[in-house]
C-alpha cells in the first residue's frame, strides 16, 4: 500500500475514533468509501496493532453499559452488537463474562425496580402480561423474567397469572 494512502486512511480512522468507539466492521465500512478493501484491511490491522481498535473491548463496554445503565437484556445486546458487525463468538464470550460478573438476573432486577417505581407494580394478570411483553422486548429471556417477577410481584397476583396466556 502506498504510504500516502495509508496515512490518509489512518488519519480518517483517527478522526472517527476520536468521536466514539467503532467495531472493526463499522470502521471498515466507513473507510471502504475512501480506499480498496485490501488497503482498508491493512489500515485496520495497523490500528489493532496500536491497540486503537479492539472488538472484544468495544463489545464488552457496549454491552456492560447497555445492561447496567439502560436495562437491556442479553438478547437485545446480542442483536445490537451483531448489527455493529461484531463476531458471534466475541459476543458470546462478552455476554458470558458479564453474566459471570453481574449474575444471571442482575440487570433485570435492577431494571424492574426502576420500572416499577415509575409505573407501579401490576396488580392483575393483564398488567403482568403487559410487563412480561415489555421485558421480552427489552431482550430478557422468559425464564429469567418469571423468576425475577416472583420476587417483586405479590404471590396472589402471580398465582392468578398463568405463563403463556
Amino acid at each position: 500500500m502506498d504510504a500516502a494512502l495509508q496515512k490518509i486512511l489512518l488519519k480518517k480512522a483517527g478522526d472517527l475514533l476520536s468521536h466514539r468507539a467503532y467495531s472493526r466492521g463499522e470502521l471498515g465500512s466507513k473507510l471502504g468509501k475512501v480506499a480498496e478493501e485490501c488497503q482498508v484491511e491493512a489500515a485496520l490491522d495497523r490500528l489493532e496493532e496500536l491497540n486503537l481498535l479492539n472488538d472484544a473491548e468495544y463489545a464488552y463496554n457496549f454491552a456492560l453499559y447497555r445492561i447496567k445503565r439502560e436495562g437491556w437484556g442479553p438478547d437485545k445486546v446480542r442483536y445490537s452488537l451483531t448489527r455493529r458487525q461484531i463476531a458471534n463468538k466475541t459476543i458470546q464470550t462478552v455476554l458470558e463474562k458479564i453474566r459471570s460478573e453481574l449474575g444471571e438476573e442482575f440487570a433485570l432486577v435492577e431494571y424492574l425496580q426502576k420500572h416499577c417505581r415509575k409505573q407501579g407494580l401490576p396488580n392483575d394478570p393483564k398488567g403482568v402480561r403487559k410487563l412480561v411483553a415489555h421485558l421480552r422486548r427489552r431482550g430478557f429471556d422468559e425464564d429469567i423474567i418469571f423468576r425475577a417477577l416472583e420476587r417483586v410481584i405479590p404471590a396472589t397476583v402471580m398465582q392468578s397469572f398463568e405463563p403463556g396466556e
